[in-house]
């Protein structure tokens, strides 16, 4: 399989070459004409090819694309590169979605539990401690010396 990953690569790198290959010989020879770019303001100039000569290529690029597909095809089933796409796994059934959501619904709930019951401590032992303060300094007196 790693043997041929440098000639799918050449394939298909090919298969692109050959695919712009119309164009640059319509341009090249001199069939299609294409505009330059003018400053705005500028007088348009009459260099350009007409619709017709864009409409034969465009008719020659669906044979010639076409083409080039099958030969891709051919090529790769030629290498023995069989390409299939990826199968996903299969949807959850209703029933385990369904169950999978109240799991994590129950998780959060719990945790959601332990969270709110971590405060009301936290705030139990803070009036606790402000309770304690508050008597301390009740016994301690008014003086700060003891003996209130």
């Amino acid at each position: 399989m790693r043997s041929r990953t440098p000639l799918v690569a050449l394939v298909t790198a090919g298969f692109i070459a050959l695919a712009g290959l119309p164009v640059g010989v319509a341009v090249g020879v001199g069939w299609l004409r294409l505009p330059h770019v003018q400053p705005p303001g500028a007088p348009q100039t009459d260099a350009v090819s007409g619709v017709g000569a864009w409409t034969l290529l465009a008719l020659f690029y669906l044979v010639w694309m076409s083409g080039l597909g099958v030969l891709l095809v051919w090529l790769f089933d030629r290498i023995g590169h069989h390409w299939q796409y990826h199968e996903r796994s299969a949807r959850p059934t209703k029933r385990a979605r369904r169950r999978a959501r109240a799991t994590l619904r129950h998780v959060s709930a719990e945790e959601q539990a332990v969270r709110e019951a971590q405060r009301r401590r936290e705030e139990r032992e803070a009036r606790r401690r402000r309770d304690r303060e508050r008597d301390e300094a009740w016994r301690r007196g008014p003086d700060g010396r003891g003996g209130g």
